[in-house]
C-alpha cells in the first residue's frame, strides 16, 4: 500500500516537471503541489496508523503471551496438586488394605479365642471338675493377656514375661510395695485394647 503511494508520488513528480516544461505552468503547478500536499499529508496519515496499529498489535500480542504463560503456571501447579493428591490417594488406599488384613488376622484371632473358649466351657462341663477352676482362668488369662508366670517366685513378688505385640517384656513386681489395685491395673494395661 505504501509503495503505490509512493509509486503515485513519484507520478505526480514527473508530472510536475512536464507542466513545467508547457505552457500552463502556473495553474498545473498550483494542482500539482496541492495533490503533492493532499497525497504527502495522505501517507503521513496513513504512516500514523499503521504505527499505531503495529503498536496495539505488539501489546496485544504481549498481553495474550503472558495470558497464555500464566495459564501455562496454572496448569502445571494444578498437575503438581493432582499428583500430589493421587499419591496420598495411593498410599491411604495402600494403609487401608493393609488395616484390613491386620482387622481380618485380629479377627480370626478373636475368633480362634472365642472357639477355644467355648470348648474349654464345654470341657469343663463335661469333664465334672477335671479341670480345676483356677487352672482354667490361668489358661484363659494367658491366651487374653500373654503372660508366662514364674510360678517359683516368692508369694510376695509377681514376676514372668510378656509376650506384647512387639517384644517380650519382663515383668518384676514387688507386691508387698504396691497395692493389688496397682498391680492390676498396671497387669490389665499390657493387654492389648484394639482387636
Amino acid at each position: 500500500m505504501l509503495s503505490e503511494q509512493m509509486q503515485e508520488l513519484e507520478e505526480v513528480s514527473k508530472e510536475l516537471l512536464k507542466v513545467l516544461v508547457s505552457d500552463w505552468a502556473g495553474s498545473l503547478l498550483r494542482r500539482g503541489l496541492d495533490k503533492q500536499g493532499r497525497m504527502h499529508a495522505k501517507l503521513l496519515g496513513e504512516q500514523s496508523a499503521a504505527t499505531q496499529l503495529i503498536k496495539e498489535l505488539t501489546t496485544a500480542e504481549e498481553t495474550v503471551a503472558q495470558t497464555l504463560l500464566d495459564r501455562e503456571t496454572e496448569l502445571q501447579q494444578s498437575l503438581r496438586r493432582l499428583q500430589a493428591m493421587e499419591e496420598e490417594l495411593l498410599q491411604a488406599q495402600e494403609a487401608g488394605t493393609s488395616l484390613q488384613a491386620s482387622n481380618g488376622a485380629l479377627r480370626k484371632e478373636l475368633e480362634e479365642l472365642r472357639e477355644e473358649s467355648r470348648r474349654l466351657e464345654e470341657d469343663t462341663d463335661r469333664e465334672d471338675d477335671a479341670v480345676p477352676a483356677a487352672a482354667y482362668v490361668t489358661q484363659l488369662y494367658y491366651k487374653i493377656s500373654r503372660i508366662d508366670w514364674d510360678y517359683e517366685a516368692e508369694p510376695t513378688q509377681v514376676k514372668g514375661i510378656h509376650y506384647g505385640p512387639e517384644i517380650a517384656q519382663p515383668i518384676d513386681i514387688d507386691g508387698s510395695q504396691h497395692s493389688r489395685c496397682f498391680i492390676s491395673d498396671y497387669l490389665w494395661s499390657l493387654v492389648p485394647t484394639a482387636w
